[in-house]
């Protein structure tokens, strides 16, 4: 008797064979059952005590809705029908992407820029800190999310062009494993990128912060006062290139990187989804209307659901079918504002982790319900 026994997992909608069954090694399985135990460890924490946080780290009214829920749940899903068919998919997507020449340049672009990002400092004298958070959160948004509308947009299409689909459905694979293989190996890829990239830059941040508070250990003593020089960069006196301290301001980057992640998911989903039903050059166009449009999903907020004066003034001035399409914005736009926190990070603001994970459920709905729609269109094509 084999070590690691299949079995047979939930039948798998698939244009191919409408019999088709997805055989999982158990020893699979069991690793799928851990992570998603884990993740409703975390959900039930969340739901419990989680979503509550002081008023200063979360910037909102801390409030727990039934609907967050949905986000883990999606992500769950997203364990479940991750096979190892759709895993080795996953890597060979991620190793043909990381050796395209133009996302090679464009890391390494990136993490030159990034890298002599504290030479930049001058054009905003006086609060040149601040500049530094924003630039480097704000680079870092930008390289990657081109990354991920590009590489969104050219996964499938090119397989389908080259017939290299044929191969790959021909063998027990079905589609659905494809796309997911497809979208896990770009957002491998895309946490590579936020990773090299993010890592660049808070080192040059600290070296900054250090250069600055620690001036004078490391004038008296040279290198031998580096030590000094870390602490007196780490202490939050209010004074200084770093306010609360150098510890808290890498951990609040980090928060605002890993935000970032949280709207690439939608990013990337978005792009494999109009893949599906638009041209390349046209479905790049689309991705960033999108994503700008998301980006003011608050002003939408206002006009649709507003409450302050301003909103109730502009309202009556919308006749009904435009007011009806700022509604129908309202409800589709992905709001990707709530992943961008960089107001916060330049003013030293922490950010709660109950904020991130409400952000990221939402995200995590978003991708889902752009996944769906990509799948059906993808089982429905005929080759």
């Amino acid at each position: 008797m084999a070590a690691n026994p299949p079995v047979q997992g939930d039948k798998i909608i698939s244009t191919r064979l409408a019999d088709e069954q997805v055989v999982v090694p158990a020893a699979w399985r069991t690793k799928q059952f851990i992570l998603i135990g884990l993740i409703v460890l975390l959900a039930g924490w969340f739901a419990v005590a989680g979503y509550r946080s002081p008023a200063g780290d979360s910037g909102v009214a801390d409030h727990f809705s039934p609907f967050d829920l949905l986000g883990f749940a999606s992500l769950g899903a997203l364990v479940w029908f991750t096979t190892p068919i759709t895993w080795t998919i996953a890597k060979t997507t991620f190793h043909e992407a990381i050796r395209r020449r133009w996302v090679t340049a464009l890391l390494g672009f990136a993490v030159v820029m990034l890298g002599v990002s504290t030479f930049f400092t001058w054009m905003q004298l006086g609060s040149q800190q601040k500049f530094l958070r924003d630039y480097g959160v704000g680079f870092t948004v930008i390289m990657t999310l081109i990354a991920a509308i590009f590489l969104g947009v050219a996964l499938i299409p090119p397989e389908i062009e080259r017939r290299t689909v044929f191969t790959i459905l021909s063998k027990p694979v079905t589609r659905l494993e494809f796309l997911l293989g497809k979208y896990v190996g770009l957002l491998i890829t895309l946490a590579f990128n936020l990773f090299v990239m993010g890592a660049i830059f808070l080192l040059s941040y600290a070296i900054f912060v250090i250069g600055k508070d620690g001036a004078p250990a490391l004038q008296s003593a040279g290198i031998a006062g580096l030590p000094k020089a870390i602490s007196l960069a780490a202490q939050a006196d209010n004074s200084g290139a770093s306010l609360k301290g150098l510890w808290f301001d890498l951990a609040n980057l980090s928060k605002a990187l890993l935000l970032q992640f949280g709207a690439l998911t939608i990013m990337a989903a978005l792009a494999i989804m109009l893949s599906q039903f638009l041209s390349g050059i046209v479905a790049i166009i689309v991705s960033f209307v999108v994503y700008f449009l998301g980006q003011s999903a608050s002003y939408w907020e206002h006009l649709a659901r507003g409450s302050g004066a301003a909103s109730n003034a502009a309202r009556p001035l919308l006749n009904p079918i435009i007011q009806g399409l700022v509604n129908t914005v309202y409800f589709v736009l992905p709001r990707l504002d709530r992943f961008d926190v960089r107001e916060r990070i330049v003013n030293d603001l922490p950010v709660g982790m109950n904020y991130i994970l409400k952000a990221s459920s939402s995200g995590c709905i978003y991708a889902a319900v752009l996944l769906t729609i990509a799948y059906f269109a993808w089982s429905d094509r005929e080759f």
